[in-house]
Protein backbone atom coordinates (compact mmCIF):
# COMPACT_ATOMS: atom_id res chain seq x y z
CA UNK A 1 0.00 0.00 0.00
CA UNK A 2 2.97 2.30 0.36
CA UNK A 3 3.27 2.66 -3.41
CA UNK A 4 -0.32 3.91 -3.58
CA UNK A 5 0.47 6.57 -1.01
CA UNK A 6 3.54 7.64 -2.99
CA UNK A 7 1.51 7.88 -6.21
CA UNK A 8 -1.20 9.86 -4.41
CA UNK A 9 1.26 12.34 -2.93
CA UNK A 10 3.00 12.84 -6.28
CA UNK A 11 -0.37 13.33 -8.00
CA UNK A 12 -1.39 15.91 -5.40
CA UNK A 13 1.86 17.84 -5.74
CA UNK A 14 1.69 17.81 -9.54
CA UNK A 15 -1.97 18.85 -9.37
CA UNK A 16 -1.04 21.85 -7.24
CA UNK A 17 1.74 22.78 -9.64
CA UNK A 18 -0.69 22.50 -12.54
CA UNK A 19 -3.29 24.57 -10.71
CA UNK A 20 -0.93 27.42 -9.93
CA UNK A 21 0.63 27.40 -13.39
CA UNK A 22 -2.74 27.62 -15.17
CA UNK A 23 -4.48 30.80 -16.17
CA UNK A 24 -7.67 31.98 -14.48
CA UNK A 25 -10.02 30.33 -16.97
CA UNK A 26 -8.54 26.84 -17.02
CA UNK A 27 -7.00 26.19 -13.62
CA UNK A 28 -9.12 23.11 -12.98
CA UNK A 29 -8.17 21.57 -16.30
CA UNK A 30 -4.47 22.22 -15.70
CA UNK A 31 -4.72 20.79 -12.18
CA UNK A 32 -6.27 17.59 -13.54
CA UNK A 33 -3.65 17.33 -16.29
CA UNK A 34 -0.84 17.80 -13.77
CA UNK A 35 -2.27 15.24 -11.36
CA UNK A 36 -2.80 12.68 -14.12
CA UNK A 37 0.68 13.20 -15.55
CA UNK A 38 2.28 12.92 -12.11
CA UNK A 39 0.38 9.75 -11.22
CA UNK A 40 1.13 8.02 -14.53
CA UNK A 41 4.78 9.05 -14.45
CA UNK A 42 5.27 7.89 -10.87
CA UNK A 43 3.38 4.66 -11.53
CA UNK A 44 5.55 3.86 -14.53
CA UNK A 45 8.75 4.44 -12.53
CA UNK A 46 7.49 2.14 -9.77
CA UNK A 47 6.52 -0.47 -12.39
CA UNK A 48 9.98 -0.33 -14.00
CA UNK A 49 11.65 -0.70 -10.61
CA UNK A 50 9.50 -3.72 -9.80
CA UNK A 51 10.27 -5.37 -13.15
CA UNK A 52 13.99 -4.74 -12.66
CA UNK A 53 13.90 -6.31 -9.20
CA UNK A 54 11.98 -9.29 -10.57
CA UNK A 55 14.53 -9.71 -13.36
CA UNK A 56 17.43 -9.75 -10.91
CA UNK A 57 15.57 -12.22 -8.69
CA UNK A 58 14.98 -14.57 -11.60
CA UNK A 59 18.59 -14.22 -12.76
CA UNK A 60 19.94 -15.14 -9.32
CA UNK A 61 17.41 -17.98 -8.99
CA UNK A 62 18.56 -19.48 -12.29
CA UNK A 63 22.23 -19.09 -11.36
CA UNK A 64 21.52 -20.71 -7.99
CA UNK A 65 19.73 -23.59 -9.71
CA UNK A 66 22.53 -24.12 -12.23
CA UNK A 67 25.41 -24.05 -9.76
CA UNK A 68 23.77 -25.65 -6.73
Amino acid sequence: MTWLIVIGVVAAICGLIGYFSGEDGNRGEKAFEGAAAGAVGCGSVIFYLAMTALSFYLLFAIIGWLFD
